[in-house]
C-alpha cells in the first residue's frame, strides 16, 4: 500500500509499506479521507514527543472495512465507519466517568492513531481489538460523505467546548477565530440555540471564507473596528453570553473578561504556545462579574457520534468547512498552504 510516512520536521515521504496483517481480534481499514489537522502542521514543521519517526501519521480518518478478524462479530467487510484517535484505557478515574478525552493512561502514553499507532494518510489502517472494545469504531451513515465523516472528531473537540460552556437557547456567543474549528463553533452555536453568534478575526481571507460559509449572524475584524464597541452595540450593551476563543491568542484570553456578560463563561479553547503559554487576567473582573472560565482539550466517542448524526441528518452542513482534497503525495504542498492561511480544512484521499 501506498503510504506518507513522517521522518522528522517537514519530512514526509510517500513510500510503498506492507498492508497491516489483521489479528484475530483487528479490523483492517480502507482510508476513505483523513482530514489534515493543525496537530498535523504542528507535527511536519517541529515533531511532537508522542510521534516517534518513521510513522503515518493523521488522526481524523473515516473508510470502509475491508478485512475482519476471525473473532470480530460486530463488524463487516463494507461497512462505512469513523475512527474515534484516542484509545482509553476504560478503567482510570476519568473513564469510568466517561471522561474518555482526559484518561490518565492516555495523557502518559498518547495512545492514539496518527501518534501512538499508525493513522490514517495511507491506503490502509489497522485498527486493532483494544480499539474496538472501547468503542473507537464509529457507524457512518448511507449517503454521508466520507469527507464529513472524517472531519466529525475537529468538530466533536468544538462540541465538548460548547457542552461544557452550556451554550444554549437565547445566548450570545462571541466566537475568536475563524479557521474551521473556530467556524464549527459558530455552525454549533447556532444549532444549540444560540440565537446570535458573532466571528472575530483578524485574517481577512478567513473572515471571507467564513462569510461565504454563512454560519454566523455578525462578523468582524477588530483591527479595523473596536470589538468591545461592536459587541456592546449588537448585545444590547451586556456583552456576550460566551466566549470561544479558537485562537492560540493570550491577548483573546487577556481581552475575554473585559468584553463577557455578567455571569458569562469563556472557554480557553486554542492552546497557548509553549514557550508564551501564560496570560495575565483581571482577577476583580472575574470576582465581580461571576465569571466563568474554562478550558477544553479533545473529545470523546459520543461527541463524535453525535457530531455524525449532525450531519448525517443535515442539521449541519459538514461541507462548507471543507476547501479542498489532495492526495498523498500533495501533503507536503498542502500543510505549507494550510500554515498560510489559505484553507479550512484539507481531506487527504489515499
Amino acid at each position: 500500500m501506498k503510504a506518507a510516512v513522517y521522518y522528522g520536521p517537514n519530512d514526509i515521504r510517500v513510500e510503498e509499506k506492507p498492508v497491516p496483517q489483521v489479528g484475530p481480534d483487528d479490523i483492517l481499514i480502507k482510508v476513505e479521507a483523513s482530514s489534515i489537522c493543525g496537530t498535523d502542521l504542528r507535527i511536519f514543521k517541529s515533531g511532537h514527543h508522542a510521534v516517534k519517526p518513521p510513522q503515518i501519521i493523521g488522526h481524523e480518518n473515516a473508510g470502509t472495512v475491508a478485512k475482519v478478524g476471525a473473532n470480530v462479530e460486530k463488524y463487516k467487510v463494507g461497512d462505512r465507519v469513523a475512527i474515534d484517535p484516542i484509545v482509553s484505557c476504560g478503567y482510570c478515574y476519568y473513564c469510568r466517568r466517561g471522561i474518555t478525552n482526559l484518561c490518565s493512561t492516555f495523557k502518559k502514553t498518547i495512545e492514539a492513531f496518527g501518534y501512538y499507532y499508525p493513522g490514517g494518510f495511507a491506503e490502509y489502517m489497522l485498527v486493532p481489538g483494544k480499539a474496538i472494545a472501547r468503542g473507537n469504531v464509529i457507524p457512518v451513515p448511507e449517503g454521508m460523505s466520507f469527507e464529513e465523516a472524517a472531519i466529525a472528531e475537529p468538530m466533536a473537540c468544538a462540541l465538548n467546548a460548547q457542552i461544557l460552556a452550556r451554550v444554549g437557547a437565547g445566548n450570545s456567543v462571541l466566537v475568536i477565530g475563524a479557521g474551521p474549528v473556530g467556524m464549527m463553533h459558530a455552525a454549533l452555536s447556532r444549532i444549540l440555540g444560540a440565537t446570535k453568534v458573532i466571528i472575530s478575526e483578524v485574517s481577512e481571507n478567513r473572515l471571507e471564507m467564513a462569510k461565504k460559509a454563512a454560519i454566523s449572524d455578525y462578523y468582524i475584524n477588530p483591527e479595523e473596528k473596536d470589538l468591545k464597541s461592536y459587541l456592546m452595540e449588537i448585545t444590547d450593551g451586556i456583552g456576550p453570553d460566551v466566549i470561544m476563543i479558537a485562537a492560540p491568542s493570550k491577548a483573546a484570553q487577556e481581552d475575554s473578561v473585559q468584553l463577557i456578560a455578567n455571569q458569562g463563561r469563556i472557554c480557553f479553547f486554542g492552546g497557548l504556545p509553549k514557550n508564551d503559554y501564560t496570560a495575565c487576567l483581571d482577577s476583580n473582573l472575574i470576582h465581580y462579574k461571576e465569571i466563568f472560565i474554562h478550558g477544553s482539550s479533545g473529545a470523546t466517542t459520543e461527541h463524535i457520534k453525535m457530531c455524525i448524526e449532525f450531519m448525517g441528518g443535515k442539521r449541519i452542513d459538514g461541507s462548507k468547512f471543507i476547501s479542498g482534497t489532495c492526495s498523498l503525495e500533495e501533503i507536503p504542498e498542502y500543510l505549507q498552504q494550510i500554515s498560510e492561511g489559505k484553507h479550512l480544512k484539507v481531506v487527504v484521499k489515499p
